[in-house]
């Protein structure tokens, strides 16, 4: 699983976009998701453009 860090969420539009590890940028739905801190280090899966089942790193 990637490692990256949540560097946006929306919570109106329930959003945000991860950063890899690369600084590539993965929009994600905070629907598949355990956190949406902003800054929270997490792993994830990908599923075409989009990163899902994302988990908090602690």
């Amino acid at each position: 699983m990637p490692q990256g860090t949540i560097v946006l969420f929306n919570k109106s539009d329930c959003v945000g976009i991860i950063a890899d590890e690369h600084g590539e940028r993965l929009p994600f739905s905070g629907m598949e998701t355990q956190t949406t801190d902003v800054g929270q280090q997490v792993v994830f899966d990908v599923h075409g453009a989009k990163a899902t089942n994302v988990t908090a790193l602690r």
